[in-house]
């Protein structure tokens, strides 16, 4: 019986969006409530304005991380059903019509990743199992299987990141938010590895 990949991409689909959920949360400063909300109301006015910016900007992060999860995963079901899949050089290169060498090591590193979340997908896409859990577990053999792939996947996430901050310089804060998503990212990923196996 072939797996079924459709249901598949779901719960890989599901998983990969809740962790873009867990990790925004923990990279993305939630405005904090203040005793002045209470005695002076108006002052709530602002904070509203500042949960609906903290709302969107948790939007935009989860987008972020999960733009070359999608373009992997989407290629790998489009190769495992026989149809064309995304060709993610030609999308970036329509968004970057005059590349800069660093523009270029961007492309590069971000084929690295996909390349092996597409090795990943292939894995867990070719499982039946009722959940996430059971994809990977069918997928790989054991914890230090799984954990060899996210060693490699946070090496690259690490390379990625830092060949954008090379070719966008956006300055002091965008490096710790970086630093401070590379770490999160080993954070949770640990501790996912220890929940699954």
């Amino acid at each position: 019986m072939p797996p079924p990949i459709g249901a598949n991409q779901r719960l890989i689909s599901d998983y990969e969006f809740d962790f873009a959920k867990r990790l925004a949360r923990e990279v993305l400063d939630k405005p904090k409530v203040s005793v002045w909300l209470v005695l002076i109301p108006i002052l709530f006015l602002y904070y509203a304005h500042k949960i609906q910016r903290y709302k969107a900007g948790l939007q935009g992060f989860c987008d972020g991380v999960l733009h070359t999860r999608k373009i992997a995963l989407e290629a790998v079901v489009a190769e495992l059903l026989g149809t064309d899949g995304p060709d993610h050089r030609a999308l970036f290169l329509a968004a970057h019509p005059e590349p800069t060498p660093q523009i270029l090591t961007v492309l590069e590193k971000q084929t690295a990743q996909i390349e092996l979340l597409r090795e990943h997908y292939r894995r867990l896409l070719l499982q039946t199992a009722p959940d996430y859990r059971g994809l990977l577990r069918g997928g790989y053999r054991n914890s230090v299987e799984y954990g060899d792939f996210l060693d490699r996947l946070d090496r690259v996430e690490e390379e990625m990141g830092e060949a954008v901050l090379d070719a966008f310089r956006p300055g002091e804060e965008a490096r710790r938010i970086n630093e401070r998503m590379v770490s999160l990212s080993r954070q949770l990923r640990a501790e996912d590895q220890r929940r699954f196996f």
